[in-house]
């Protein structure tokens, strides 16, 4: 009887592979779950992990120039997240979540997150946001828009004052040890901004939401032709020519 000894079986690694409809060549997806987070973090950066070097350099800059453009269209203010009663005008639960424009901005990634730092700090006991801004940083970076009787800290309403034009002293009511805002800074910031406001936002928006499609590429691979078109071309490919018939005039 032969026993084999001190020799054992290399196991077996199965890869997730998809194939390129470009040129019919395989697509290691390595761990797809990982790849379609990191895609989601910062786009473009599963498909670089997944040695896709073009592509997710590709996803990186178009996705990210239109969110950061968009964002600068904005000043700043046209990615925030809001849960206040306001924000929602008179819808509750899901629905008034389900029209926040901060919904798709979330897809672009951790780029977005700022913005959800500065509306839980704002909300919070602080009653200001993280980074109040002012000078380079537009005061309020990604912070939700005060809405009429919000209570705020006395340093962020001070900078407000500072830094915006149409904010003045008298728009605060002293409330010590905080102070309570009078007006609704949404409409100030659509007068000040114009179109800009809005076109902003769409840009920050749409990069989000091509952000899904990026996501779905890291984690399923490209997407190509059904299996029933590949062989209805490969069919119509290896049929002959039809001989024509036709006669001069």
């Amino acid at each position: 009887m032969n026993s084999s000894v001190g020799s054992k079986a290399e196991p077996q690694v199965s890869r997730i592979v998809a194939i390129s409809p470009d040129d019919g060549s395989a697509i290691d997806l390595c761990n797809p779950a990982l790849a379609a987070v990191l895609s989601w973090a910062v786009p473009g950066l599963g498909q670089l992990y997944q040695g896709r070097t073009f592509k997710g350099g590709l996803f990186m800059t178009a996705i990210l120039s239109t969110f950061v453009f968009g964002l600068w269209l904005g000043g700043g203010k046209v990615v925030h997240a809001s849960w206040s009663e306001g924000a929602g005008r008179n819808r509750r639960g899901i629905a008034k979540l389900l029209i926040q424009p901060f919904v798709c901005q979330a897809a672009a990634g951790l780029v977005s997150l700022p913005a959800v730092f500065q509306s839980v700090r704002l909300d919070g006991p602080a009653r200001q946001p993280l980074v109040l801004g002012g000078g380079m940083i537009p005061v309020g970076f990604m912070a939700p828009p005060l809405e009429p009787g919000q209570y705020v800290s006395r340093a962020y309403a001070d900078r407000l004052v500072q830094y915006d034009p149409d904010i003045n002293a008298d728009d605060f009511f002293d409330k010590p040890p905080l102070k309570q805002f009078r007006r609704d800074q949404l409409a100030l910031w659509h007068r000040q901004l114009g179109r800009f406001f809005e076109i902003g936002t769409l840009y920050t928006m749409l990069a989000g939401m091509l952000n899904l499609l990026v996501i779905y590429d890291a984690w399923a691979g490209p997407l190509g032709p059904s299996e029933e078109e590949r062989k209805r071309r490969a069919a119509e490919a290896a049929a002959p020519p039809m001989a024509s018939n036709g006669h001069a005039s």
